[in-house]
């Protein structure tokens, strides 16, 4: 399990999904770049749905142009009321740096800035 998911379980921060993060994290893990068994990718969906709170966006977001989907992990951090939206996408979503107040990070620049280590 990583790092984020393990804080999440020791209740040192909240985790948020939609169905549509969760659908399209189930997809990227799955691509040969990334290399994730189908077991690795069931065990690692189910770490993350065990920690996260699923929320269901209402608010319709048309900010990236370049790929329309990525809009929906606008949608969720929105309905989450999200601080900080932690993201691997650093083509069309980390660029942005803000999007209505929430900080957006990869994963390691969140560890870094917010459990930084001993």
């Amino acid at each position: 399990m990583g790092r984020i998911l393990l804080l999440a379980a020791d209740g040192r921060l909240q985790v948020f999904v939609s169905p549509f993060v969760l659908w399209e994290l189930e997809r990227v893990l799955a691509r040969p770049k990334i290399g994730f068994e189908p077991g690795k990718i069931r065990e690692t969906l189910e770490a993350l749905k065990e920690v996260a709170h699923v929320v269901q966006p209402k608010t319709k977001v048309d900010v990236i142009a370049s790929h329309e989907p990525d809009n929906r992990i606008l949608e969720c951090a929105l309905a989450a009321k999200a601080d900080v939206l932690v993201t691997g996408d650093l083509k069309d979503i980390r660029p942005l740096g803000r999007f209505e107040g929430i900080e957006i990070l990869t994963p390691r620049e969140f560890l870094y800035k917010y459990f930084p280590p001993t």
